[in-house]
Order: C-alpha cells, then structure tokens, then sequence
C-alpha cells in the first residue's frame, strides 16, 4: 500500500505558524522503558532562523508523573487544524523556563521544527462500524504486542475502527479484566491473507454489546511516532475509507482522538 504523501514545504510552514499562532493544543508520545507514554502540551513559540520549535512540558495524560526528557528524546506530535490532523516527528534539543505575554514563567521543552509533516482527514477519527458479513479478527495482548511473542489474552472480531481506536468485539468468558489505562497490543487483519496490523493502545472502557459479548475499547497511542506506526495509520485510513462506502454506518466514536 502506498504510504500517505507528506505535506508540501509551503503547507508544513503554514500549518507550524498556524500552531503557533493559535497556541494549538499538541498531543505528545515517547517511548520510555518499552512503552509508550501519551502526553498533551501546547505549542508556545519558534524560532524560524533555527528551525525550533518550544512547546510547554507535556503533561501525562493518566496523571502519572512525565519521563524527563534528555537531549536527543524523539517525541511524536499531533495537532487538529481545521478539518485535518498533523503529524510529525521532533526531537528534543533542550529543556528550559520560558515566561507568556500573560507573564506566567512555564516550564518547556525546545524541540526541532519538523522535517516532514503529514496530514490525515479528521474524519477518519470517527468510528466505521464493520459489517456483520465482514470478518475482521483480532487479538489483545496485556502490554505491547510484538508478532509472534507470547500470548494473547483474548480474541475476537473488530466490531467498529477510527484512527483514534477501535472497539474489540470477545466472548465475556474471555473478560481480560483490565485497568482503565493499561497498554495493550492489538493485532487485526483488515485484508484476507495480508500482514496483520499490529499497534499499541491503552484500555479505555469495556461495554456489553449482547448477553455472552463484550466490548474492549481501546485507543491507539504512539503510531505516527515511528515509521511502522505511520504505514500502519495508513493502511486503518484506506480500510476505513473502504467501509465508508455509501452501504456502511458510521457515528462518532466516544474514545477517538
């Protein structure tokens, strides 16, 4: 599959001084100790002659104390501009106190201007909900899933899908009984006979969809941080855009980004 184009030199220049401009709210991703932290920040300067970029010190989003970041830390960053989502890739150069034209001293972090941006429709952050006549398998490992290492606590059939996660459809005996917040792997095949997607997410909430079904929500973390992440962004994208055809239904997913 061919992977999302990146956005022209003019449109990354545009997008990073409309977030700027706008102060946009950023969503941040590090990968620390074998797992990926997600993390909400706030773009508040650059510097164009140096090609930086100074962001607030992110904060996590499970309330849990950040990572200290060191020199060389690369961080994946998203932001929402109008009807289409940034991504991209930076790294941290330095972490120092900055003072707001409100007079507020914050702590920051300075980080690279991006290289490369790219941009995906808004849209495809809300839930698709797969056919019944589709079968789209999937397991869930506790932890982060790496192909062909140990042991899914669960399976079952993807019953809807976005961007920004996906609600796993299992027998309640299977109940994997996990903490809101958690990190899990998930694998799923979108195609017959193709490579299995695999990503990292974290549990959001678990529902009954029927006496002996459940639902296992769980939001994707960390994809447009690595190069694999981002292909595995693209092909979700192309399926949904598949089952987005004028026969399927789709609504708002309450775990999307």
């Amino acid at each position: 599959m061919t992977p999302a184009p990146a956005s022209s030199s003019s449109t990354q220049i545009s997008a990073i001084d409309w977030a700027v401009a706008n102060e946009a709210a950023l969503n941040v991703s590090v990968l620390t100790e074998d797992r990926f932290n997600n993390m909400r920040s706030q773009l508040v300067g650059q510097d164009n002659a140096k090609g930086l970029l100074q962001i607030l010190y992110p904060i996590s989003n499970d309330h849990q104390t950040p990572p200290e970041f060191t020199v060389g830390t690369e961080l994946g960053i998203s932001f929402r501009r109008g009807h289409k989502k940034c991504l991209f890739v930076s790294c941290v150069m330095t972490r120092q106190s900055a003072t707001l034209p409100d007079g507020r001293t914050v702590d920051t972090l300075v980080v690279k201007t991006p290289g490369e941006i790219r941009e995906m429709q808004r849209r495809l952050y809300q839930r698709v909900t797969v056919p019944d006549d589709r079968l789209v398998p999937c397991k869930l490992w506790q932890g982060e899933c790496h192909r062909g290492v140990g042991w899914p606590v669960c399976a079952g059939r993807v019953s809807n899908i976005s961007l920004g996660g996906v609600l796993l459809d299992i027998r309640a005996v299977h109940n994997p009984r996990l903490t809101v917040g958690e990190v899990v792997g998930v694998e799923f095949t979108v195609q017959t006979n193709a490579t299995p997607l695999v990503a990292t997410g974290q549990y959001r909430h678990c529902s009954l969809l029927g006496t002996d079904r459940l639902g296992i929500g769980v939001q994707f973390i960390g994809l447009e941080k690595e190069t694999s992440g981002r292909a595995t962004l693209t092909q979700i994208a192309e399926f949904i855009r598949e089952l987005r055809k004028p026969s399927s239904y789709s609504h708002p997913a309450p775990y999307a980004e």
